[in-house]
């Protein structure tokens, strides 16, 4: 018994696919950052609203890798996200308290202990998670 198989529409298909997964990866990759952003602004603390402006995205590809960035340039958005003083994340705020600060928006002198984490962009990571796999899901299925 011989079995014979002619594979050239298999290997058109896969050339095919190859040639357009890095356009669909993106895509998908974008899907998926903006979600996150959204969610991440929802969670955002809010003050003067600065912080929550600034949270973007930003998809990024080279040869063979997609890379998806949510994030935001504000100065102090780590001290928001991860704390600060003896309530910073892993320990890694300041020891020597309370310090004190002078605010110019009420004109006061405050004493602190730090500020307590608001993980605004690991919650909408996490809270985003099985949309973020069902978007990847989708991709390979099609």
């Amino acid at each position: 018994m011989r079995i014979e198989w002619d594979d050239a529409m298999l290997q058109k298909s896969l050339k095919e696919l190859k040639k357009n997964m890095p356009d669909k990866l993106e895509d998908c990759m974008s899907q998926a950052c903006a979600a996150v952003e959204a969610e991440a602004k929802a969670r955002c603390p809010i003050d003067t609203g600065e912080l929550r402006r600034s949270i973007t995205f930003d998809v990024q590809q080279d040869s063979d890798t997609t890379r998806g960035i949510v994030g935001t340039t504000v100065d102090y958005a780590p001290y928001v996200h991860n704390g600060t003083g003896i309530h910073a994340k892993e320990g890694n705020g300041r020891k020597d308290v309370p310090w004190y600060y002078y605010s110019e928006k009420d004109g006061k002198l405050h004493r602190t202990y730090g500020n307590h984490p608001q993980p605004f962009l690991e919650e909408a990571v996490e809270a985003k998670s099985q949309e973020i796999i069902t978007y990847f899901m989708g991709l390979i299925k099609k």
